[in-house]
Protein backbone atom coordinates (compact mmCIF):
# COMPACT_ATOMS: atom_id res chain seq x y z
CA UNK A 1 0.00 0.00 0.00
CA UNK A 2 1.35 3.40 -1.01
CA UNK A 3 -0.31 6.72 -0.26
CA UNK A 4 0.96 10.21 -1.11
CA UNK A 5 3.95 11.19 1.04
CA UNK A 6 3.28 14.89 0.51
CA UNK A 7 -0.10 16.60 0.23
CA UNK A 8 -0.31 20.38 -0.08
CA UNK A 9 -3.35 22.51 -0.75
CA UNK A 10 -2.02 26.00 -1.38
CA UNK A 11 -3.58 29.42 -1.81
CA UNK A 12 -0.65 31.62 -2.86
CA UNK A 13 2.28 31.30 -5.26
CA UNK A 14 4.64 31.49 -2.30
CA UNK A 15 2.92 28.52 -0.68
CA UNK A 16 3.12 26.50 -3.90
CA UNK A 17 6.82 27.29 -4.21
CA UNK A 18 7.40 26.17 -0.62
CA UNK A 19 5.41 22.98 -1.26
CA UNK A 20 7.67 21.94 -4.14
CA UNK A 21 10.77 22.84 -2.11
CA UNK A 22 9.63 20.47 0.63
CA UNK A 23 8.79 17.72 -1.87
CA UNK A 24 12.25 17.95 -3.45
CA UNK A 25 14.09 18.43 -0.15
CA UNK A 26 14.96 14.77 0.52
CA UNK A 27 15.86 13.73 -3.00
CA UNK A 28 16.53 16.64 -5.30
CA UNK A 29 15.71 15.41 -8.82
CA UNK A 30 17.89 16.75 -11.61
CA UNK A 31 15.63 15.86 -14.54
CA UNK A 32 11.87 16.33 -14.52
CA UNK A 33 9.37 15.44 -17.22
CA UNK A 34 6.17 17.48 -17.15
CA UNK A 35 3.20 15.86 -18.88
CA UNK A 36 0.76 18.58 -19.82
CA UNK A 37 -1.01 20.41 -22.67
CA UNK A 38 -0.35 23.60 -24.64
CA UNK A 39 -3.22 25.48 -22.98
CA UNK A 40 -1.93 24.57 -19.52
CA UNK A 41 1.59 25.80 -20.34
CA UNK A 42 0.19 29.20 -21.30
CA UNK A 43 -1.95 29.39 -18.18
CA UNK A 44 0.68 28.23 -15.68
CA UNK A 45 3.99 29.61 -16.95
CA UNK A 46 4.89 30.59 -13.39
CA UNK A 47 4.70 26.94 -12.25
CA UNK A 48 7.03 25.80 -15.03
CA UNK A 49 9.46 28.63 -14.21
CA UNK A 50 9.36 27.57 -10.56
CA UNK A 51 10.13 23.94 -11.39
CA UNK A 52 12.96 24.87 -13.76
CA UNK A 53 15.05 26.57 -11.08
CA UNK A 54 18.26 24.58 -10.53
CA UNK A 55 17.07 21.58 -12.53
CA UNK A 56 16.37 20.43 -16.06
CA UNK A 57 12.69 20.37 -16.95
CA UNK A 58 11.27 19.07 -20.21
CA UNK A 59 7.66 19.23 -21.36
CA UNK A 60 5.75 16.38 -22.96
CA UNK A 61 2.50 17.51 -24.57
CA UNK A 62 -0.53 15.27 -24.90
CA UNK A 63 -4.01 15.77 -26.34
CA UNK A 64 -5.66 12.50 -25.37
CA UNK A 65 -5.42 9.88 -22.65
CA UNK A 66 -5.38 6.96 -25.08
CA UNK A 67 -2.99 4.05 -25.54
CA UNK A 68 -0.96 5.89 -28.18
CA UNK A 69 -0.34 8.85 -25.87
CA UNK A 70 0.57 6.46 -23.07
CA UNK A 71 3.14 4.57 -25.16
CA UNK A 72 4.78 7.80 -26.31
CA UNK A 73 5.04 9.01 -22.71
CA UNK A 74 6.53 5.72 -21.50
CA UNK A 75 9.13 5.83 -24.28
CA UNK A 76 9.98 9.44 -23.43
CA UNK A 77 10.62 8.64 -19.76
CA UNK A 78 12.62 5.54 -20.64
CA UNK A 79 14.75 7.25 -23.29
CA UNK A 80 15.92 10.20 -21.20
CA UNK A 81 15.99 8.56 -17.75
CA UNK A 82 13.95 11.19 -15.92
CA UNK A 83 14.08 11.20 -12.13
CA UNK A 84 10.49 12.33 -11.70
CA UNK A 85 7.33 12.85 -13.74
CA UNK A 86 4.83 15.61 -12.99
CA UNK A 87 1.33 15.66 -14.40
CA UNK A 88 -0.03 19.19 -14.71
CA UNK A 89 -3.56 19.52 -16.03
CA UNK A 90 -6.88 17.74 -15.95
CA UNK A 91 -7.63 14.03 -15.94
CA UNK A 92 -5.92 13.26 -19.26
CA UNK A 93 -2.50 14.59 -18.23
CA UNK A 94 -2.67 13.09 -14.76
CA UNK A 95 -3.76 9.64 -15.92
CA UNK A 96 -1.10 9.37 -18.63
CA UNK A 97 1.65 10.68 -16.34
CA UNK A 98 0.52 8.44 -13.48
CA UNK A 99 0.49 5.21 -15.42
CA UNK A 100 3.67 5.94 -17.40
CA UNK A 101 5.45 6.71 -14.12
CA UNK A 102 4.16 3.45 -12.65
CA UNK A 103 5.44 1.44 -15.62
CA UNK A 104 8.87 3.11 -15.55
CA UNK A 105 9.08 3.15 -11.74
CA UNK A 106 9.73 6.86 -11.35
CA UNK A 107 8.10 9.15 -8.84
CA UNK A 108 4.90 10.84 -9.93
CA UNK A 109 3.68 14.22 -8.71
CA UNK A 110 0.08 15.27 -9.30
CA UNK A 111 -0.67 18.96 -9.94
CA UNK A 112 -4.35 19.11 -10.97
CA UNK A 113 -5.80 22.17 -12.66
CA UNK A 114 -9.34 20.84 -12.15
CA UNK A 115 -11.15 19.20 -9.24
CA UNK A 116 -13.34 17.13 -11.53
CA UNK A 117 -12.67 13.61 -10.14
CA UNK A 118 -10.84 11.67 -7.43
CA UNK A 119 -8.06 10.56 -9.76
CA UNK A 120 -5.91 13.42 -8.50
CA UNK A 121 -4.62 11.17 -5.69
CA UNK A 122 -5.81 7.66 -6.56
CA UNK A 123 -3.86 4.56 -7.62
CA UNK A 124 -6.06 4.23 -10.71
CA UNK A 125 -5.42 5.60 -14.22
CA UNK A 126 -8.11 5.80 -16.87
CA UNK A 127 -6.85 5.08 -20.40
CA UNK A 128 -9.09 5.43 -23.43
CA UNK A 129 -9.53 2.26 -25.46
CA UNK A 130 -11.26 3.24 -28.68
CA UNK A 131 -14.01 5.82 -29.13
CA UNK A 132 -16.53 4.59 -26.60
CA UNK A 133 -14.64 2.80 -23.87
CA UNK A 134 -12.19 3.62 -21.09
CA UNK A 135 -10.06 1.14 -19.22
CA UNK A 136 -9.29 1.65 -15.52
CA UNK A 137 -5.74 0.46 -14.85
CA UNK A 138 -4.24 -0.17 -11.45
CA UNK A 139 -1.15 1.96 -10.84
CA UNK A 140 0.22 3.66 -7.71
CA UNK A 141 -0.88 6.76 -5.86
CA UNK A 142 1.16 9.89 -6.53
CA UNK A 143 4.29 10.45 -4.46
CA UNK A 144 3.02 13.98 -3.92
CA UNK A 145 -0.12 16.01 -4.61
CA UNK A 146 -0.15 19.80 -4.91
CA UNK A 147 -3.53 21.50 -5.32
CA UNK A 148 -3.19 25.21 -6.07
CA UNK A 149 -6.51 26.85 -5.23
CA UNK A 150 -5.73 29.94 -7.32
CA UNK A 151 -5.56 27.69 -10.38
CA UNK A 152 -8.62 25.66 -9.36
CA UNK A 153 -10.71 28.80 -8.79
CA UNK A 154 -10.26 29.75 -12.46
CA UNK A 155 -11.51 26.38 -13.70
CA UNK A 156 -14.96 26.05 -15.30
CA UNK A 157 -17.82 25.65 -12.82
CA UNK A 158 -18.82 22.39 -14.51
CA UNK A 159 -15.51 20.82 -13.51
CA UNK A 160 -16.25 21.60 -9.86
CA UNK A 161 -19.72 20.09 -10.22
CA UNK A 162 -18.19 16.98 -11.75
CA UNK A 163 -15.84 16.58 -8.79
CA UNK A 164 -18.74 16.96 -6.37
CA UNK A 165 -20.76 14.30 -8.20
CA UNK A 166 -17.82 11.89 -8.23
CA UNK A 167 -17.17 12.42 -4.52
CA UNK A 168 -20.82 11.90 -3.50
CA UNK A 169 -20.61 8.50 -5.22
CA UNK A 170 -18.44 7.29 -2.30
CA UNK A 171 -21.52 7.23 -0.10
CA UNK A 172 -23.40 4.84 -2.38
CA UNK A 173 -20.31 2.80 -3.25
CA UNK A 174 -19.67 2.24 0.45
CA UNK A 175 -23.26 1.05 0.91
CA UNK A 176 -22.74 -1.48 -1.89
CA UNK A 177 -19.44 -2.62 -0.37
CA UNK A 178 -20.95 -3.04 3.10
CA UNK A 179 -24.18 -4.76 2.09
CA UNK A 180 -22.64 -7.13 -0.43
CA UNK A 181 -19.29 -7.84 1.23
CA UNK A 182 -19.83 -11.62 1.21
CA UNK A 183 -20.71 -11.66 -2.49
CA UNK A 184 -17.59 -9.88 -3.75
CA UNK A 185 -14.30 -11.57 -4.53
CA UNK A 186 -12.38 -8.81 -2.76
CA UNK A 187 -13.17 -8.28 0.97
CA UNK A 188 -14.53 -4.97 2.18
CA UNK A 189 -11.80 -2.93 3.87
CA UNK A 190 -13.65 -1.11 6.67
CA UNK A 191 -10.97 1.53 7.16
CA UNK A 192 -10.96 2.37 3.44
CA UNK A 193 -14.76 2.48 3.39
CA UNK A 194 -14.87 4.76 6.43
CA UNK A 195 -12.40 7.17 4.82
CA UNK A 196 -14.40 7.16 1.57
CA UNK A 197 -17.65 7.90 3.42
CA UNK A 198 -15.98 10.66 5.43
CA UNK A 199 -14.69 12.17 2.20
CA UNK A 200 -18.19 12.29 0.71
CA UNK A 201 -19.54 13.91 3.89
CA UNK A 202 -17.33 16.93 3.17
CA UNK A 203 -19.74 17.87 0.39
CA UNK A 204 -22.97 15.90 0.90
CA UNK A 205 -25.40 17.26 1.85
CA UNK A 206 -23.85 20.56 3.01
CA UNK A 207 -22.89 21.75 -0.48
CA UNK A 208 -26.56 21.90 -1.47
CA UNK A 209 -26.62 25.44 -0.09
CA UNK A 210 -23.57 26.80 -1.94
CA UNK A 211 -23.45 28.82 -5.14
CA UNK A 212 -21.13 27.21 -7.70
CA UNK A 213 -20.74 30.58 -9.42
CA UNK A 214 -19.37 32.09 -6.22
CA UNK A 215 -17.76 29.10 -4.54
CA UNK A 216 -15.32 30.13 -1.81
CA UNK A 217 -11.72 29.04 -1.32
CA UNK A 218 -12.83 27.30 1.88
CA UNK A 219 -15.36 25.20 -0.04
CA UNK A 220 -12.84 24.43 -2.77
CA UNK A 221 -10.43 23.27 -0.09
CA UNK A 222 -13.09 20.94 1.35
CA UNK A 223 -13.69 19.45 -2.10
CA UNK A 224 -9.95 19.07 -2.69
CA UNK A 225 -9.44 17.24 0.59
CA UNK A 226 -12.45 15.05 -0.13
CA UNK A 227 -11.08 13.98 -3.51
CA UNK A 228 -7.62 13.36 -2.04
CA UNK A 229 -9.08 11.25 0.77
CA UNK A 230 -11.13 9.32 -1.78
CA UNK A 231 -7.94 8.47 -3.65
CA UNK A 232 -6.26 7.40 -0.42
CA UNK A 233 -9.19 5.12 0.44
CA UNK A 234 -8.59 3.25 -2.82
CA UNK A 235 -4.89 2.86 -2.01
CA UNK A 236 -5.72 1.38 1.38
CA UNK A 237 -8.28 -1.00 -0.11
CA UNK A 238 -6.01 -1.99 -2.98
CA UNK A 239 -8.85 -1.38 -5.45
CA UNK A 240 -11.44 1.25 -6.42
CA UNK A 241 -14.28 -0.38 -4.49
CA UNK A 242 -14.60 2.28 -1.73
CA UNK A 243 -15.40 4.88 -4.40
CA UNK A 244 -16.99 2.83 -7.16
CA UNK A 245 -20.16 0.79 -6.98
CA UNK A 246 -23.40 0.57 -8.96
CA UNK A 247 -23.34 4.30 -9.69
CA UNK A 248 -20.01 3.99 -11.52
CA UNK A 249 -21.18 0.96 -13.48
CA UNK A 250 -24.10 3.04 -14.71
CA UNK A 251 -21.73 5.87 -15.62
CA UNK A 252 -19.51 3.49 -17.61
CA UNK A 253 -22.55 2.09 -19.41
CA UNK A 254 -23.71 5.59 -20.36
CA UNK A 255 -20.26 6.43 -21.71
CA UNK A 256 -20.06 3.21 -23.71
CA UNK A 257 -23.56 3.32 -25.22
CA UNK A 258 -24.05 7.05 -25.74
CA UNK A 259 -20.74 8.94 -25.34
CA UNK A 260 -22.59 12.03 -24.04
CA UNK A 261 -20.73 15.37 -24.11
CA UNK A 262 -20.62 15.63 -20.31
CA UNK A 263 -17.93 14.86 -17.77
CA UNK A 264 -17.56 11.75 -15.63
CA UNK A 265 -19.06 13.31 -12.50
CA UNK A 266 -22.28 14.18 -14.34
CA UNK A 267 -22.97 10.62 -15.49
CA UNK A 268 -22.00 9.36 -12.04
CA UNK A 269 -24.54 11.78 -10.55
CA UNK A 270 -27.31 10.01 -12.46
CA UNK A 271 -25.93 6.74 -11.14
CA UNK A 272 -26.04 8.17 -7.60
CA UNK A 273 -29.77 8.80 -7.95
CA UNK A 274 -30.49 5.32 -9.27
CA UNK A 275 -28.39 3.70 -6.55
CA UNK A 276 -30.18 5.73 -3.87
CA UNK A 277 -33.57 4.57 -5.13
CA UNK A 278 -32.50 0.93 -5.44
CA UNK A 279 -31.10 0.94 -1.89
CA UNK A 280 -34.09 2.99 -0.66
CA UNK A 281 -31.72 5.36 1.11
CA UNK A 282 -31.18 9.13 0.64
CA UNK A 283 -33.78 9.23 -2.15
CA UNK A 284 -35.13 12.72 -1.51
CA UNK A 285 -31.79 14.03 -0.29
CA UNK A 286 -29.86 13.14 -3.46
CA UNK A 287 -32.50 14.64 -5.74
CA UNK A 288 -32.62 17.85 -3.67
CA UNK A 289 -28.82 17.97 -3.71
CA UNK A 290 -28.46 17.50 -7.45
CA UNK A 291 -31.22 19.95 -8.30
CA UNK A 292 -29.83 22.65 -6.01
CA UNK A 293 -26.40 22.49 -7.66
CA UNK A 294 -27.46 21.87 -11.24
CA UNK A 295 -26.25 18.27 -11.42
CA UNK A 296 -28.34 15.88 -13.54
CA UNK A 297 -31.01 13.78 -11.89
CA UNK A 298 -32.21 11.79 -14.89
CA UNK A 299 -30.99 10.74 -18.32
CA UNK A 300 -33.05 13.42 -20.05
CA UNK A 301 -30.90 16.04 -18.30
CA UNK A 302 -27.96 14.98 -20.47
CA UNK A 303 -29.95 14.46 -23.67
CA UNK A 304 -30.73 10.72 -23.49
CA UNK A 305 -34.28 9.45 -24.01
CA UNK A 306 -35.68 7.38 -21.15
CA UNK A 307 -36.54 4.44 -23.41
CA UNK A 308 -32.91 4.32 -24.60
CA UNK A 309 -31.49 4.80 -21.12
CA UNK A 310 -33.17 1.60 -19.91
CA UNK A 311 -30.60 -0.32 -21.95
CA UNK A 312 -27.74 1.44 -20.12
CA UNK A 313 -29.09 0.42 -16.70
CA UNK A 314 -29.52 -3.18 -17.87
CA UNK A 315 -26.06 -3.21 -19.44
CA UNK A 316 -24.45 -1.72 -16.32
CA UNK A 317 -25.09 -4.93 -14.40
CA UNK A 318 -22.76 -6.79 -16.78
CA UNK A 319 -19.79 -4.51 -16.10
CA UNK A 320 -17.19 -5.87 -13.65
CA UNK A 321 -19.10 -9.00 -12.58
CA UNK A 322 -16.57 -9.52 -9.75
CA UNK A 323 -17.92 -6.42 -8.00
CA UNK A 324 -21.38 -7.27 -6.70
CA UNK A 325 -23.65 -4.24 -6.30
CA UNK A 326 -27.33 -3.49 -5.92
CA UNK A 327 -27.65 -3.88 -9.71
CA UNK A 328 -26.62 -7.54 -9.66
CA UNK A 329 -28.67 -8.16 -6.53
CA UNK A 330 -31.89 -6.78 -8.02
CA UNK A 331 -31.42 -8.33 -11.49
CA UNK A 332 -33.77 -5.73 -12.92
CA UNK A 333 -35.99 -6.38 -15.90
CA UNK A 334 -36.76 -3.76 -18.54
CA UNK A 335 -40.20 -3.23 -16.99
CA UNK A 336 -38.69 -2.75 -13.52
CA UNK A 337 -36.17 -0.20 -14.81
CA UNK A 338 -38.98 1.78 -16.44
CA UNK A 339 -40.91 1.70 -13.16
CA UNK A 340 -37.80 2.88 -11.31
CA UNK A 341 -37.28 5.80 -13.69
CA UNK A 342 -40.94 6.77 -13.36
CA UNK A 343 -40.58 6.74 -9.57
CA UNK A 344 -37.54 9.04 -9.81
CA UNK A 345 -39.54 11.46 -11.98
CA UNK A 346 -42.39 11.45 -9.48
CA UNK A 347 -40.13 12.22 -6.50
CA UNK A 348 -38.30 14.85 -8.54
CA UNK A 349 -41.62 16.60 -9.16
CA UNK A 350 -42.47 16.51 -5.46
CA UNK A 351 -39.02 17.68 -4.31
CA UNK A 352 -38.57 20.28 -7.05
CA UNK A 353 -41.93 21.78 -6.40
Amino acid sequence: MKIPQHIYITDKKRETKEAFEKIFQTENPEKLLVVTSISTIKQLKWVFDLLARNRRVEKHLIKKNDKQALEKTIKRIRKDSFDCCIGIGGGKALDIAKYASFVEKVRFISFPTLLSHDGIASPVAVIRDGKHWSESRKAESPYAVVVDLMTISRAPAKSILSGIGDLVANLFASIDAEVFEKKCKSPNNELAAAIARSASSLVFPSFSSISIGRISKKELKQLAWGLVLSGISMSIAGNSRPASGAEHKISHAIDYLFSPPVSHGFTVSIGNVISAFLHRRYKNEIIEFNLSLGLPVSCEDIGIEKEEFVNAVLYAGKIRPDRHTILEEKKLTKKEVMYLLDEIEKVRGEVGG
